[in-house]
């Protein structure tokens, strides 16, 4: 029988006021994971200074608001992975994409800069959440 491994937390809200401040901690906003990232150029942000987008990326993971262009690159995030393998933090334990996707879920839950709308699991949520019949104030949480 398959063993699966222990919960990094006891809800996701947890796991996400825990992790992304640690995460965010060994960061070094060197930029790049943002170089590596191939949604750069989609949503026209080739431009923009690496520093200034990671410090917002450390922000967000930390739960505080972020300048526009990394709103707009972690909300276009598609998982590609590119910037894992580019983190030169890598040996020390971060994991840039996971680092990238807890900024997005608190840029559309705490600091509201994302809207919910432009997340893909946004609508398979909406139905997950009609099932458990959650309370109006934990789908405003989590909508």
């Amino acid at each position: 029988m398959t063993r699966l491994p222990a919960a990094r937390a006891e809800t996701t809200e947890a796991f996400l006021m825990q992790s992304g401040p640690e995460l965010a901690a060994l960061c070094t906003e060197c930029g790049a994971c943002f170089n590596a990232c191939p949604m750069v150029d989609y949503v026209d942000l080739r431009g923009a200074d690496p520093k200034i987008v990671t410090s917002g990326l450390r922000r967000l993971a930390s739960g505080e608001a972020a300048p526009e262009e990394t709103v707009a690159w972690v909300g276009a995030c598609t998982k590609s992975g590119q910037c894992v393998d580019a983190c030169p933090q890598k040996a020390v334990g971060l994991d840039a994409m996971l680092l990238v996707r807890i900024a997005k879920q608190r840029a559309m839950n705490e600091t509201r800069q994302l809207p919910a709308t432009q997340d893909p699991s946004y609508f398979p949520r909406i139905k997950t959440f009609a099932r458990l019949q959650l309370s109006d104030e934990e789908l405003e949480k989590w909508l």
